[in-house]
C-alpha cells in the first residue's frame, strides 16, 4: 500500500544510491564503461527505500536509525552482487569460464574483489550517514503524514 513515508523513503535512498555510485566511479580504472552503474544502483536504492525503509516506519527513532542503516547495507550488497554477476556473465559470454562451477567461483570471486574495492572510496562513509539521515527523514515522513 502507498503510503507517505515509502514515496519519501524511495526518494532519499534514490539519492542515497546516486551519491554513493558517484563516489565507486572515483575508484574505477579510466575507461572502464560505467555508463548505467549511477541510475542502477539508484534504482536498487528506490526500491530499497520503498520496500525496506519506507514499509518499516513509525515505529520509532531507534528502529529508524537501524532501517536506514539496513536499507543502505543492503543497497551496496544488491549492487555488489548484480555488478560481480554482470562481470561474470559478459566474461562467460567470451567463453572465460570452463564450465559453472568456475563461473560461480568468478563470481564470488568477483563479488569480493568489488567489495575491497569500495572500501577503499568513501562509499561506506556516504551509505552509512545517508542511511541514518534517510532513515530519521521517512520516520518523520510516517510521523507527519499518517
Amino acid at each position: 500500500m502507498p503510503t507517505a513515508a515509502r514515496l519519501v523513503g524511495a526518494v532519499v535512498f534514490f539519492g542515497v544510491g546516486w551519491a554513493a555510485a558517484l563516489q565507486v566511479l572515483t575508484t574505477v580504472p579510466e575507461g572502464t564503461p560505467a555508463t548505467f552503474f549511477p541510475v542502477t544502483i539508484a534504482m536498487i536504492g528506490l526500491w530499497q527505500g520503498w520496500s525496506v525503509a519506507g514499509a518499516n516506519a513509525g515505529r520509532g527513532r531507534s528502529m529508524a536509525v537501524a532501517n536506514g542503516l539496513r536499507t543502505s547495507i543492503q543497497i551496496a550488497a544488491l549492487g555488489l552482487i548484480v555488478f560481480a554477476l554482470r562481470t561474470m556473465f559478459e566474461r562467460s559470454m567470451s567463453l572465460r569460464y570452463d564450465g559453472f562451477g568456475e563461473a560461480v567461483v568468478a563470481a564470488m570471486d568477483l563479488f569480493i574483489e568489488y567489495f575491497f574495492q569500495s572500501l577503499i572510496a568513501p562509499v561506506w562513509g556516504v551509505l552509512l550517514v545517508g542511511g541514518v539521515i534517510g532513515g530519521l527523514i521517512c520516520e518523520g515522513a510516517a510521523r507527519r503524514w499518517r
